[in-house]
C-alpha cells in the first residue's frame, strides 16, 4: 500500500511540475536554439536540437560501428545526413537504454529540463505531456510537411496510429512505425519428434494436446528417460502463450469489441476453456510444475536442452530454438498456421505498432524539423533509390537504420523480404533481389539460421503471416494512455488476475467457478470503472 501511495503522489508530482515546465518554456525550451534564427530548415542555416532518444550507447552494434567506421551515435552517417541536407545538428542530451529511459524521462519532465525533440514510450507520459501542453502540436505540421511516402508508411495500417497521441482533436506526437506483424503468437514445435512418432502436423487444439501428450509419454529424444515435456509454458503465460488462447477466441492482453462496448479480453468467459485445457495439461504432467516461479528465459531453458518439444512465441524466438542446435544438430522446428478449437483460421488480435512517439518540447522553433528529418530518413530507406547497406545495415554492424536521432520502419518491411525472397527462390531470380529481401537473403546465404528460420519460404514464421495478415488481423479496439483508474489502482488489479490464473492452471481453483469469483473482484477493485472510463475515451467516430 505504501508503494501504492507513493506512486500516486509521484505521478501528482510529475503532472504538477511538467505544468509548472509548461507555463515556464516562454525562455528555457529556446536556449538550445536562441541563437538560430527562425525559418532556418528552408534556408539551410545551422540549427541545433537537443534530443532525447531511447538507445542504449554501449550496444554491441554501436560499439561494432565505431570500431569499424569511427562513427559514434552523436557523428556518424545519420547525423551528418541531417546537418548537410537540413541543417540539423544533433545534440543528444538525453540517451539510455529502454530501462532506465523512461525513469530519466519522468525525471525531466519533472524538473522541466527536457530535450527539443525526444522520443516517448509509455502512453501514461505522453498523455500527461499533452494535457500539461508541454509539447507542440504537430498534426498540421504532419498534414503540410509529411512526404507521401512519409504518409503511405504511417499510415499503413490507418490513422488510427495517431490514437495515442491525439487530445482534444489535435495530433501531438509523431509515430515511430514499427511492424505490427512483431505481436503474431507462433506456434513451434520440433518436426523431428513429430516425424520420430510418427504425428501429423497439427490443425486444432485438440491435436496440440495430444502431440503435447505423446511428447511426454513416447520418450522422443529416444533416452529411454520419462524425462520431456509437451508444452513450454512460464509466468507470463498471459503473453507468452497468446497463440493458445487466441484458439478459443480469447484475448488476454486486448481490448475487445463485444455487446457495443470495448471490453478488456482476460475478464471475458471464453478465457475459461484455455484455462481449463492448460489445467488439465497441468495435471497431466505435460507441462512443468514450476512454471509460476519461472520466467520466460528460465523456461525456455528446457526448450534448448530438447527436453520441450512445442512452444508459442513471436519470430524472433528463432534465435533460442537455434540454441537447441548446439544439444542435438538433427534437431528440426518449424511453425505451423495456428491451429484452434474448430480448425477454422484463428483471429490474430494486433495492436498498430509503434515504437513510442516522437515530441517536440513546446516552444522549440521550427518545429517542422521533425518532420523534414523523418522525411529525409525513409527516403534513404524506402525511397526510388535506397541504399540498404548503408542506411539499414552494413558488413556485420546490424540496426543501423536505429542509430538516428528519429527513425521509423515500413511495417511491411518483414512480411515483403519473406514474399520477395519466396518469389525470387521460386523463379529463379534471387540476384535480382533489393531491399531487406537481398539482405536477409544474403545472411540465409551465409548460414544464418534464425534468419531463414524466420524469413524464409519454407515452414517459417512469416510463410503464416503471409497467408493471414491482414486478412485474419481483428486490431485491437483500444490504443491509447490508461484510464485514471487503471493508473491508481491497475497494479493491485493485474496481482488479482496474474495469481488467480495461475491458481486456475495449477489445479488450485476451479476453472469455472474461480475465474467468474476473480472477474468479480476485479470489477470491484476497479475494472468496471476502468472499463467505462476507457470507452469514454475511445475516440468516436
Amino acid at each position: 500500500m505504501a508503494k501504492q501511495l507513493w506512486m500516486a503522489c509521484l505521478a501528482s508530482l510529475v503532472m504538477v511540475l511538467v505544468v509548472g515546465c509548461s507555463s515556464n518554456n516562454g525562455g528555457g525550451n529556446t536556449d538550445s536554439t536562441a541563437n538560430n534564427d527562425s525559418n532556418t530548415a528552408d534556408s539551410q542555416e545551422a540549427i541545433t536540437y537537443t534530443f532525447g532518444r531511447n538507445m542504449n550507447p554501449n550496444d554491441e552494434n554501436v560499439s561494432k560501428l565505431e570500431k569499424n567506421t569511427g562513427e559514434k551515435l552523436a557523428d556518424n552517417r545519420w547525423t551528418r545526413l541531417f546537418k548537410e541536407q537540413l541543417g540539423i545538428s544533433v545534440d543528444y542530451k538525453m540517451l539510455s537504454d529502454s530501462t532506465s529511459y523512461d525513469q530519466k524521462l519522468k525525471l525531466a519532465m519533472a524538473s522541466g529540463d527536457l530535450p527539443d525533440i525526444f522520443q516517448v514510450g509509455q502512453a501514461s507520459d505522453m498523455q500527461q505531456l499533452m494535457e500539461a501542453g508541454a509539447v507542440e502540436e504537430i498534426g498540421t505540421l504532419y498534414d503540410e510537411y509529411a512526404s507521401d511516402l512519409l504518409k503511405s508508411i504511417i499510415e499503413s495500417e490507418t490513422k488510427r496510429v495517431f490514437e495515442p497521441v491525439t487530445y482534444d482533436g489535435k495530433v501531438y506526437g509523431f509515430p515511430i512505425k514499427m511492424p505490427s506483424t512483431n505481436g503474431y503468437s507462433h506456434l513451434w514445435i520440433r518436426e523431428d519428434w513429430l516425424t520420430k512418432l510418427g504425428l501429423e502436423r497439427p490443425k486444432t487444439i485438440e491435436d496440440v494436446y495430444n502431440i503435447a501428450t505423446a511428447f511426454v509419454k513416447n520418450d522422443p529424444d529416444g533416452n529411454g528417460k520419462a524425462d520431456t515435456l509437451g508444452l513450454e509454458i512460464d509466468n507470463d503465460f498471459r503473453y507468452n502463450m497468446q497463440g493458445l488462447f487466441w484458439a478459443y477466441d480469447a484475448f488476454p492482453l486486448n481490448w475487445i469489441e463485444k455487446d457495443g462496448k470495448v471490453q478488456r479480453g482476460i475478464v471475458q468467459p471464453e478465457m475459461k476453456e484455455p484455462l481449463a485445457l492448460l489445467q488439465k495439461m497441468f495435471k497431466e504432467g505435460l507441462l512443468d510444475k514450476e512454471f509460476g516461479s519461472k520466467d520466460n528465459g528460465k523456461a525456455m531453458e528446457s526448450v534448448v536442452a530438447g527436453k520441450t518439444g512445442m512452444f508459442y512465441g513471436p519470430h524472433w524466438m528463432a534465435f533460442t530454438a537455434e540454441k537447441t542446435l548446439a544439444n542435438d544438430k538433427n534437431a528440426k522446428w518449424i511453425t505451423v498456421p495456428l491451429p484452434t478449437k474448430t480448425g477454422e483460421p484463428a483471429k490474430i488480435p494486433l495492436k498498430i505498432s509503434a515504437d513510442g512517439w516522437m515530441v517536440v518540447k513546446k516552444g522549440t522553433k521550427h518545429p517542422e524539423n521533425l518532420i523534414k528529418m523523418m522525411n529525409l530518413y525513409v527516403e534513404q530507406l524506402f525511397g526510388a533509390n535506397p541504399d540498404y547497406n548503408k542506411w539499414f545495415t552494413a558488413d556485420d554492424v546490424q540496426g543501423i537504420w536505429w542509430m538516428s536521432p528519429v527513425y521509423s520502419l515500413d511495417p511491411m518491411i518483414d512480411l515483403k523480404a519473406h514474399q520477395d525472397i519466396k518469389k525470387a527462390v521460386a523463379d529463379g531470380t534471387e540476384s535480382s533481389l533489393t531491399g531487406s529481401g537481398k539482405g536477409f537473403y544474403d545472411a540465409i546465404q551465409q548460414g544464418n539460421w534464425s534468419i531463414n528460420m524466420m524469413f524464409g519460404p519454407g515452414d517459417t514464421p512469416f510463410n503464416f503471416v503471409d497467408a493471414s495478415y491482414p486478412g485474419q488481423v481483428m486490431w485491437d479496439a483500444y490504443l491509447g494512455a490508461p484510464s485514471p483508474t487503471e493508473v491508481a489502482r491497475g497494479s493491485s488489479m493485474d496481482e488479482l488476475l496474474v495469481t488467480t490464473l495461475t491458481s486456475i492452471i495449477q489445479g488450485k481453483t476451479k476453472a469455472e467457478s474461480g475465474f467468474d469469483d476473480m472477474v468479480a473482484k476485479w470489477n470491484s477493485l476497479g475494472g468496471e470503472q476502468v472499463t467505462e472510463e476507457i470507452n469514454a475515451m475511445v475516440p468516436k467516430n
